[in-house]
């Protein structure tokens, strides 16, 4: 699963999530916690945490990935939560796979031994940790512009630009953040991800699925010139335009499931019409739904096809 996109947790979602939790730090055998475990009405979620089983399965996949990572964060004494697991808890965009680990770090770098660590977990390598940790829902985690370099230098330019993007958007992080982060980051390995995910970093993408593609176009085509967001016929603006005649959207299913207040037909209609005026003043455009932009692959041949056929030289 790729392109998650999960709302900032606020106090009052933090709230509702934790009121769940059920405390299974001094529950013994004879618990009736540690009985509702053995027959399944309570699910474990961390070391010492577990929330009830219909509870859990009510809640859609961003709301269980945080849950996970503030229970892990209630679970440890020491332990700073970083990268994607970080990110969820700032509430970023985050690029969601299947058996994402909690990851976490100490702050004296070291890494326990892997048969120590609980299922699920990855503790990182990580220096230089205690300037940039911070509380939030009562856990200890990274600063939101540590959390997108760490997430680039993890998982690479792509998921890093998705976080980055997200912070600049939504929390306030700027491009001196980043480089002030990156400065106590000198002996740390993946400098290149991260000083090219603040080169490329940009506020104005409006979901985690437009900045991955974006992202992946860099990689793939360097020479090509991209605008995001780019205005067009008004107050329109185009996802991305790319060597000023391409234009590629990208399409989320809340775009058509009335989630804006507008009925799909309307929104179909008003699609079509934006279209036909783009394509008359010369534009090609290319449209891209989230599981296209998931198979990366095929989206990229395409958009390589068009860039071709005006004459651009691509891999």
């Amino acid at each position: 699963m790729l392109g998650e996109v999960p709302r900032p947790a606020s106090r009052e979602d933090e709230t509702m999530i934790t009121d769940h939790f059920i405390n299974l730090r001094y529950a013994g055998a004879e618990s009736p916690h540690h009985l509702a475990l053995q027959c399944g009405e309570l699910t474990q979620i961390a070391p010492w945490v577990a929330v009830p089983t219909a509870t859990w399965r009510q809640w859609v996949r961003h709301k269980q990935q945080f849950a996970k990572v503030v229970a892990a964060g209630w679970s440890t004494h020491r332990a700073v939560l970083i990268s994607k697991s970080a990110a969820r808890l700032w509430g970023m965009w985050v690029i969601s796979r299947k058996g994402e680990e909690v990851e976490l770090a100490v702050p004296s770098g070291s890494v326990p031994p892997r048969r120590l660590t609980a299922k699920g977990y990855r503790y990182r390598r990580v220096k230089s940790l205690q300037e940039s940790t911070v509380s939030i829902a009562g856990v200890r985690a990274t600063n939101p512009a540590r959390t997108c370099l760490e997430i680039a230098r993890l998982h690479g330019f792509p998921d890093g630009l998705v976080a980055t993007d997200s912070a600049l958007r939504q929390h306030g992080v700027t491009t001196y953040d980043l480089r002030e982060e990156l400065a106590r980051m000198q002996r740390t390995r993946g400098q290149a991800a991260m000083r090219k995910v603040i080169e490329h970093a940009y506020g104005g993408s409006e979901s985690p699925y437009e900045s991955y593609l974006r992202a992946l176009i860099i990689e793939r085509f360097p020479q090509v010139k991209i605008e995001p967001q780019k205005p067009l016929l008004g107050k329109y603006r185009a996802d991305l335009c790319l060597d000023g005649w391409l234009v590629v959207e990208v399409d989320g299913d809340a775009k058509y499931d009335g989630t804006y207040g507008k009925e799909p037909v309307h929104v179909v209609k008003q699609q079509i019409k934006r279209q036909r005026a783009l394509e008359n003043r010369g534009y090609v455009v290319l449209r891209f739904g989230s599981s296209e932009v998931k198979a990366s692959d095929e989206a990229l041949r395409i958009i390589a096809s068009h860039l071709g056929k005006r004459g651009r030289k691509v891999a």
